[in-house]
């Protein structure tokens, strides 16, 4: 399957979703549990994605091989965040929360961590 979203696109998705998780919940009125989690989730894309080797990344010591597997784990994460108390209880939270979930589901889905160069190789050993 042809893969249309690059690294580079991927890494500015990660970078826009990282800031709409820092604001959107608390803007939306979420459980002060759930904004808190979110503010989290927030700091981890943005890290991640600052820190991978693709044309957006700020410092470039992670390999797009570790960013698949962070993003991986966060999709672990998210999905089993979907049975804690703060998601579960609160309808609001809930969808948002399930909408996350889609969309960071579909963007690794479509993503093709090899597509550009900086993606192409590993980095090398330190």
């Amino acid at each position: 399957m042809n893969k249309p979203i690059s690294p580079k696109v991927h890494g500015i998705i990660d970078y826009a979703m990282g800031g709409a998780l820092a604001i959107l919940p608390a803007a939306m009125g979420l459980n002060s549990a759930a904004v808190k989690t979110y503010g989290g989730l927030a700091a981890n894309f943005l890290i991640v994605d600052a820190l991978t080797d693709t044309p957006v990344g700020i410092k470039k010591v992670m390999s797009c091989g570790t960013h698949k597997k962070a993003d991986l784990a966060t999709l672990g994460t998210l999905a089993m965040m979907t049975f804690a108390k703060p998601f579960r209880e609160d309808k609001k939270a809930l969808a948002f929360h399930l909408g996350l979930l889609a969309l960071t589901a579909t963007q690794y889905m479509l993503t093709d961590y090899d597509k550009d160069s900086n993606c192409a190789r590993e980095m090398p050993s330190a």
